[in-house]
């Protein structure tokens, strides 16, 4: 199969927070990414989530800090924005609008 993606995907494995929205139904979910790339990521879920349903997500990563001593990490929080554009029976992936938030966390 052809891959067309234009934007490279990184794997990556993070608990997600979400907040669905479709029509006037507003839940709340935790899932895992799979994969990561600067305009979208797939989740595992073994429930869909409904096609252009809005999605508010957010989700903790950690940085490589050369100047840190071994085994302490700094972690950033990712919150975005963005819409389910395919749910399949492996997960959910969500395109991210073009702007998001990074922010590091401080004593994690």
């Amino acid at each position: 199969m052809d891959d067309r993606r234009k934007l490279e995907r990184f794997g990556l494995s993070a608990l997600a927070r979400l907040l669905v929205e479709s029509g006037d139904t507003k839940r709340r979910c935790s899932l895992t990414t799979r994969d990561v790339s600067s305009d979208g990521a797939f989740l595992y879920s073994s429930s869909p989530l409904p096609h252009g349903a809005k999605v508010r997500m957010e989700f903790d990563i950690s940085l490589d800090a050369p100047d840190k001593m071994a085994g302490e990490k700094e972690k950033a929080r990712v919150k975005v924005r963005g819409r389910v554009i395919r749910s399949d029976s492996n997960g959910v992936a969500i395109r991210f609008e073009s702007r998001y938030k990074i922010t590091a966390l401080e004593g994690v």
